[in-house]
């Protein structure tokens, strides 16, 4: 077995003919849980997508626990047990809280165990089993980014995928799903986290890697005086 959860190589992938990850190297060992930081616009989503399926790797190769899955579909990517939450707001908003669930398993290792998996997504966000019959579209923002990321719960990852789920949430709903990422890791599910809060990701990661112009720059551990040296620079932190 591969002594690492993902292996990326050599990336490059983009939107049209314009690249967006110029080689881009990273690697999750088992254990890990990593934070990607950095500029907007400079690759994290892009690289997540490329990761996922969702756009073509150009050049390089993604592994997952050792097997190749660079030009695999999303469906199969997902299948196996890399599974991305994307940035923003992509349920089905005129399906309830407890369909929009109900799809996340829709791979059939997770849909036999889909009864099980539910209590586990409830009694970790106890608001969605409140409102499990209410349209999404009827939701606030911090309860739709919950069920987000109880859809990604649902597939059963080895790996979660999280791209800035607190963004434009209140200082409150944040610190409860910090406590809730908390809990999924503590749980044994590993993850990468993108998160513009550099603390956000200090609390939660082992590492944390800075990605600039398309490539990973900086690889460090969190908490580490390598890391306070980079929050300074990039972020005018102490």
């Amino acid at each position: 077995m591969s002594e690492h959860v993902l292996q990326v190589e050599g990336l490059v992938a983009g939107y049209g003919r314009q690249p967006v990850l110029h080689g881009l190297n990273l690697q999750v060992g088992i254990g890990d849980t990593l934070g990607l930081i950095g500029p907007n616009g400079h690759g994290k989503t892009t690289l997540f997508r490329a990761i996922s399926g969702l756009i073509p790797v150009w050049r390089g190769t993604v592994r997952f626990f050792g097997d190749d899955i660079t030009r695999l579909p999303t469906p199969s990517i997902a299948a196996r047990g890399l599974v991305h939450v994307p940035q923003g707001n992509h349920l089905f908003p005129d399906m309830t809280v407890l369909e929009n669930l109900h799809l996340g398993a829709y791979a059939p290792r997770p849909r036999k165990a889909w009864r099980s998996t539910l209590e586990e997504v409830f009694a970790l966000f106890p608001r969605l089993e409140e409102r499990k019959s209410q349209r999404c579209r009827t939701l606030s923002g911090g309860e739709r980014q919950m069920v987000s990321i109880g859809c990604g719960l649902m597939g059963q990852p080895k790996l979660l995928i999280l791209d800035e789920p607190t963004l434009g949430l209140s200082p409150r709903l944040k610190g409860e799903l910090r406590d809730a990422i908390g809990e999924i890791i503590a749980s044994g599910t590993q993850l990468i986290i993108v998160e513009q809060d550099p603390e956000f990701l200090r609390k939660l990661t082992t590492r944390q890697v800075f990605v600039e112009e398309g490539l990973a720059r900086n690889d460090f551990v969190s908490g580490s005086l390598e890391h306070s040296k980079i929050m300074e620079m990039y972020f005018g932190m102490d």
